[in-house]
């Protein structure tokens, strides 16, 4: 019986597919190495072999992708070889035409049988109606008939020497007009020129996958052709360590050549302009560089960059992050026929490697089901498991490609460092009260401070965690919220800038306490009964004295308040032992933020703490240019609103005895009725609310044909930065009104429209009805159709 199950199961594996066949057949080819051109979904899908039998074709396919998601492959998939097209016969694991749920690893392989391709078969493209699909499938192990469309590298070197296309010639880093060209048995004669000087170049026989290259009269170069997607393996270890470190020196920079090489027309239509960007050591945004592209996709840029640093290239396209070091020239390709991405250049090993053989890129969120309750230990040991892997990957990969540079190996290994450190502290926005526990603190610190790797832009990550991590250390010196405010006050009177009495001192202290225990109640409590209590919160008799005393006193708050946080940034730095480059660079990034936030000059004080403290020019040059731009702004704000005060900026002084927030509102749209109103809850202190505001000519103009009000509203914001924001993007027009109200005016309005995220924007009808729908403007087009629909 034992025999007849065993036959019986051999009989079912034979049938794949649809299709019976015998047990031990064996393909008549196989692609084991298989490379591609374009492919719509690179990160998500991969063809990671082909065979070829007699009576069906099997590709295997990985994908990787989210558990939770689904991928589905339609019924009528099919191949296309040729002009003529393979018809999907059947898959393992998946169903055609059926959602197919991604596991808990986020991965799965299956097979797709398709009708029997041609034997002389070279190249395919696999399509699925519904948007999968990838072209020029092929074998890595096929060798080019001719030189058309072809790169070669050194045999010696293991570097990419010269590539040659139809349109030009690309050698030392450059793009090379072909003069003229003759053939003449498998071997070629070439004349180009870069329109200054102008070169021979002959190219000899094919020979056991080898051609020799001479060029420019130079000895001729074994060369074979690259056939992957990136660069092979180079022939030699490599084991210089470290990356270059010009200490963050002034005035530095990188040149970068490229070609976007036959690009689809979805490709092209992300713009004309490719762009460069790296994250900005003095802010939490990139700094981008962009250079136009011929009609053919080449571009060439020269750009200020800082230290070694990791980039990103173009990454709607290119998916490219790498690592740049200043002084350097670069080249880079782009073939969307072929798929390849290679570097050119004398400094380019790790580049190419870094594309060969491209990192993991996983790393732990905690989910945002587990806010305020997420356990800091669960998270450590999460993430610990997780690098484990990577690094047992990385040991693998070592062992497999034993000529890995030792620079690709430390590049990684600190990559991986460097987001679990990321991953680690950005928990503490999910813990009980933002709180990490000591143990969990002394681990960053060895692991993640104590072994920092320079220079300090080499990952994006490192200044992430380190922004973190130091918050974390300096939550308890009261330099922040509640207790820095009250701090601020009680300095203020000490200093005689303004006068409190005994009982109004006592108020100041108490308030930090008070608020402390409202949030550890409110964390504990019920969603249902959180809103009765911060009611009962803002209602208290102790709150409103406070927050009469802060109105009073406001701009005077607002000059020191947020600058406190430079000196703590400064303390903790100190207690760390920062460096000096490190510690001019943390004042010089947090004053960046502060005058980003406050949108105005520096106080006289902090201009001499730069002037005394930061010693580094990259950083001194970047705080002082700030605070100049917003310096020569306020002294031409007065004479750029003048007679635009009057129009747009309101003084509010018709609510000015209002203090119920449905009446405050109603007061100060009443003069528009008739009229749609988009009103707009900003702050001068909210990054995403300034980015939304420097589009706000072109919102005016897309919706001009309706003839809108456009109503703002800003939260905390001081006078002199509330002016000059407006300015600097110019959110001014004839039916564009702004208001500055005091606090607790302001906060009784978002209060009655359930404002808790910033921008909050609302639609109000000719009627005045507050609406229920999505009115953000930074969805232009949508919120065209949401107005077209409510005027039909």
């Amino acid at each position: 019986m034992k025999n007849k199950i065993a036959i019986f199961c051999l009989f079912l594996l034979a049938m794949v597919n649809g299709g019976m066949v015998q047990a031990n057949e064996k393909p008549r080819k196989v692609w084991n190495e298989v490379v591609s051109g374009y492919n719509r979904s690179a990160s998500i899908m991969q063809v990671t072999k082909v065979e070829m039998y007699d009576d069906r074709t099997v590709l295997t396919l990985h994908v990787d992708y989210p558990s939770g998601h689904w991928i589905k492959m339609a019924n009528d998939t099919y191949l296309k070889a040729g002009d003529k097209s393979y018809p999907v016969k059947g898959a393992t694991v998946i169903e055609l035409g059926k959602e197919f749920w991604m596991p808990e690893t986020n991965e799965v392989d299956f097979e797709m049988t398709f009708e029997p391709l041609p034997s002389d078969c070279r190249r395919i493209d696999f399509v699925e109606p519904d948007g999968w699909q990838i072209n020029n499938i092929r074998s890595a192990e096929f060798l080019p008939q001719d030189i058309d469309d072809t790169y070669w590298r050194d045999e010696s070197t293991g570097d990419w020497l010269i590539g040659f296309t139809s349109e030009c010639v690309i050698y030392a880093g450059k793009f090379w007009d072909i003069v003229s060209q003759t053939e003449k048995k498998d071997t070629y004669q070439l004349m180009v020129s870069d329109g200054a000087v102008t070169l021979p170049v002959k190219v000899g026989k094919m020979k056991k996958g080898i051609r020799h290259i001479e060029i420019a009269g130079l000895p001729p170069v074994a060369c074979s052709p690259i056939t992957t997607e990136g660069m092979p393996d180079y022939p030699r270890k490599d084991t210089r360590r470290g990356f270059k470190d010009n200490g963050f020196r002034l005035g530095d920079q990188i040149t970068f050549v490229g070609w976007l090489k036959d690009m689809p027309e979805e490709m092209r239509q992300k713009g004309n302009e490719f762009e460069i960007s790296y994250e900005s050591i003095f802010s939490y945004d990139s700094e981008n560089a962009y250079a136009e592209m011929d009609s053919l996709g080449r571009f060439s840029i020269t750009m200020p960059l800082p230290n070694a640093s990791q980039i990103f290239l173009d990454w709607g396209r290119t998916t490219v992050s790498t690592v740049l070091e200043p002084g350097e020239t670069y080249f880079f390709l782009f073939d969307f026929t072929t798929g390849q991405k290679l570097f050119m250049g004398k400094n380019v090993r790790m580049q190419n490697e870094l594309i060969a053989h491209p990192h993991s890129w996983d790393n732990y969120r905690v989910d945002m089901s587990e806010r305020g309750k997420a356990d800091a230990m669960k998270v450590w040991a999460k993430t610990d498991s997780i690098r484990a892997s990577q690094m047992q990957e990385l040991k693998e990969l070592e062992v497999k490609h034993p000529t890995l540079s030792q620079r690709y190996l430390d590049y990684v290994e600190g990559y991986y460092q460097n987001i679990q450190a990321n991953s680690m502290l950005q928990a503490r926005f999910y813990t009980p009260n933002h709180k990490l526990p000591k143990e969990y603190m002394d681990f960053a610190g060895k692991e993640f401070w104590q072994k920092r790797i320079q220079p300090y832009t080499i990952y994006r990550d490192f200044f992430n965690f380190l922004t973190d991590y130091m918050e974390q250390l300096s939550q308890d010196r009261g330099t922040s919220g509640a207790d820095g405010v009250a701090q601020v006050m009680l300095r203020l009177d000490k200093e005689g800038q303004v006068s409190f009495t005994d009982a109004e001192k006592e108020v100041i202290r108490q308030y930090p306490a008070m608020v402390k225990q409202f949030q550890e109640a409110i964390n504990k409590a019920p969603d249902e009964e959180k809103q009765a209590m911060v009611d009962a919160f803002n209602n208290g008799e102790l709150v409103k004295s406070f927050e009469a005393l802060l109105t009073r006193y406001l701009d005077d708050v607002n000059n020191v308040f947020p600058f406190m946080s430079v000196e703590s940034v400064t303390e903790v730095a100190d207690s760390l032992g920062c460096d000096k480059t490190l510690r001019d660079i943390l004042i010089a990034r947090e004053l960046c933020e502060r005058i980003d936030n406050i949108r105005k000059p520096l106080p006289e004080s902090m201009v001499k703490l730069v002037e005394e403290e930061i010693t580094l020019p990259l950083a001194y040059h970047r705080v002082m240019g700030m605070h100049n731009k917003y310096l020569e702004l306020q002294k031409r704000r007065t004479s750029q609103l003048g007679n635009v005060n009057s129009a747009n900026l309101k003084s509010g002084d018709e609510v000015k005895d209002m203090s119920d927030g449905e009446k405050i509102l109603r007061k100060l749209i009443e003069p528009y009725k008739g009229k749609i109103i988009l009103l707009d809850i900003w702050g001068t202190w909210c990054g995403p609310c300034k980015e939304a505001l420097s589009h706000s000519q072109e919102e005016y103009e897309r919706l001009k044909p309706y003839d809108m009000v456009f109503l703002y509203l800003a939260n905390r914001s001081n006078e002199d930065s509330w002016k000059n924001v407006i300015n600097e993007y110019n959110v001014m027009g004839e039916n564009v009104v702004h208001y500055n109200l005091p606090e607790t005016q302001q906060s009784a309005v978002e209060h009655f429209l359930k404002v808790s995220s910033f921008p909050t924007y609302k639609l109000i009808d000719e009627e005045g009805n507050i609406l229920d729908v999505n009115a953000d403007p930074r969805n232009l087009e949508g919120l065209a159709r949401l107005i077209d629909s409510m005027k039909n």
